[in-house]
């Protein structure tokens, strides 16, 4: 796997930490694989809060965030889990904001983010 995930429980929110570098020969399959973990780890801790934080690097381009955001049901991502995604790459922080265009107009609850403060404070209220 391209990205290096660590995960840690607060309060019921499934706290998850991905770093590395995207590669353009493996984004889609790395990305799919980093999902399909981020899913088992948290059914297993039977959460349904994610704060997602990436310093991972790199293009995202917009036909690898299609393709991947398409394809969240195969990786196992339920879409009553409510998952804020903080991007920290602000290269590719549009490139990210469409990739949550495409996981929303899919039904699943998701908000990409910039700073941590405002994916928790979206996270953790009534939205």
């Amino acid at each position: 796997m391209a990205y290096k995930l660590n995960f840690q429980d607060e309060d019921g929110v499934l706290l998850v930490e991905i770093s590395g570098e995207r590669e353009k020969k493996e984004l889609t399959s790395s990305a799919m694989e980093a999902w399909r973990e981020i899913s088992r780890v948290t059914s297993k801790k039977k959460l349904v809060k994610l704060l997602v934080i990436s310093s991972a690097t790199g293009k995202y381009p917009a036909l690898d965030a299609f393709l991947i955001n398409s394809s969240l049901d195969e990786c196992g991502v339920h879409r009553g889990w409510k998952i804020a995604f903080v991007n920290l790459d602000k290269a590719s922080f549009q490139d990210v904001k469409f990739a949550e265009t495409v996981a929303v107009n899919r039904g699943f609850n998701i908000g990409v983010f910039s700073n941590v403060d405002n994916a928790r404070k979206w996270l953790l209220g009534s939205c």
